[in-house]
């Protein structure tokens, strides 16, 4: 028993050791190679020893007919052969020709073998049972009917030969049953053989469908994390909503741009978008580079935060590095016209840390913002600053001090905040800039900036 067992899941790895496929394969020829790879060893091994105990009933039926033995014997030689060829594997694309050929010696040589029995009721039983399992395989129409009328063919030639005559009643009956199998069998292969082609075609539909929604889901994330962030939008997907988040400390900032009514004048609608597209876009790239987060622009103004939604030790530095980048790319904007004739944009940067409330409004043009006195206050610093220059408050201010170059105002009116602690930012240290504007961290500044990162609070 355990020989058995052992055998039969031997012969089933066989069969079913194809690997599974993530659809259906580009055309039905392929599909139907494939199928018949999967079911070939299965088949060869069966039909190799499947008519040899049938050798010692030919012989006690028919020994004038030592033909019949050598065709069965022929059945097992074919059937090994395939097998060989099967398993070297150098055949994987040529199944359906294999199974084909196998199916073709074995309906030939049963007809054949039928034939030279004289039409043996008992071999035409087993020539029925053979066209019958024609239906079945799952090679091509063209094939199976091939197969088909060469069994038949060689059946009626070879028993014409051999003097078989139908005139009696069995041998009628014989005759009915041959013919009878023989047009279900053709009616079975044609509609087997659309079954296969229309289940294909309809996988093919569904994978194309199955891509189509991929691509689709794949634009929607995209759009999503072009309004949320990355962990707001996951929370988003996966809750349905967007809880409330509060920020012991974050760092937000306010650009905007001096005499922005004046510059718009001068320029025709579809100029001023384009020019403001260009700096916005630049703006985009930097939040980026130093894991800031873009709020939203509202006209000319640019809001950004650093330390939201993931919280972090180094937003402040980060919020300023980000400030001294877009200061430096208006800048150079600004030089690029020159000559030109078109109007430059002068800008105002604020910045401010403090703690604050975040998460999503809305239902459905939703929006991630940021709530709180401090987003007040970061917009006071923008309003109460000077064109080209970044104004922090004190909490900014006291965060990095360390690491940025500051220029000292006092005390300053903030609309609606009264007196302020207002400081300049000029340009990073330089003991810990590697260039001389003042614009590039080097090694010095990156470990302070790992230590920040790593102990908040003790850089």
């Amino acid at each position: 028993m355990a020989g058995i067992r052992l055998l039969a899941k031997w012969s089933s790895a066989l069969v079913f050791k194809e690997k599974e496929r993530a659809g259906p394969l580009p055309t039905f020829r392929d599909e139907l190679n494939d199928q018949c790879g999967r079911i070939l060893i299965f088949a060869s091994l069966v039909t190799m020893v499947a008519w040899l105990p049938y050798i010692p009933l030919d012989r006690r039926l028919h020994p004038e007919e030592p033909l019949i033995v050598l065709f069965r014997v022929g059945l097992s030689v074919v059937s090994l052969v395939v097998f060989v060829l099967h398993i070297s594997g150098r055949f994987a694309r040529h199944h359906h020709l294999l199974l084909s050929l196998l199916g073709g010696y074995l309906a030939v040589s049963c007809g054949l073998i039928t034939a030279l029995a004289k039409a043996d009721p008992v071999y035409v039983g087993g020539n029925l049972f053979i066209l019958t399992l024609l239906a079945a395989v799952p090679v091509s129409r063209r094939a199976a009917l091939s197969v088909l009328a060469g069994s038949l063919a060689v059946f009626f030639l070879a028993g014409y030969f051999q003097g078989i005559s139908f005139s009696s009643a069995s041998a009628s009956y014989s005759l009915h049953d041959v013919l009878s199998v023989a047009a279900v069998a053709v009616l079975f292969i044609c509609l087997l053989d659309k079954s296969r082609r229309t289940s294909w075609l309809k996988s093919k539909e569904i994978e194309r469908q199955g891509r189509e929604m991929k691509s689709d889901k794949e634009k929607i994330d995209a759009l999503l994390l072009n309004i949320l962030p990355g962990p707001v939008a996951r929370e988003l997907k996966e809750r349905g909503a967007v809880r409330p988040v509060f920020y012991s400390s974050a760092t937000i900032v306010f650009t905007d741009f001096v005499r922005f009514t004046e510059i718009s004048e001068k320029l025709s609608p579809e100029e001023l978008v384009r020019e403001l597209d260009d700096l916005f876009c630049r703006f985009d790239r930097i939040m980026d580079r130093f894991g800031l987060e873009k709020l939203k622009t509202i006209g000319d103004a640019y809001m950004f935060a650093g330390g939201v939604p993931v919280a972090n030790g180094t937003h402040a530095v980060d919020a300023v590095l980000g400030a001294l980048e877009i200061r430096q790319l208006v800048d150079q904007a600004n030089r690029e016209k020159e000559g030109t004739g078109r109007p430059v944009f002068e800008i105002r940067i604020g910045v401010h840390t403090g703690p604050l409330m975040a998460g999503v409004v809305g239902e459905k043009k939703f929006v991630y913002d940021v709530w709180g006195d401090s987003v007040n206050l970061a917009s006071r610093m923008e309003s109460s600053g000077e064109k080209g220059r970044i104004n922090v408050s004190e909490s900014t201010y006291v965060l990095i001090r360390e690491l940025f170059e500051t220029e000292a105002r006092g005390q300053v009116t903030a609309k609606y905040k009264g007196e302020q602690k207002m400081y300049f930012v000029r340009r990073i240290r330089e003991e810990f800039s590697s260039d001389a504007c003042g614009l590039t961290p080097n090694g010095h500044f990156q470990r302070r900036y790992r230590k920040l990162r790593d102990c908040p609070g003790e850089a």
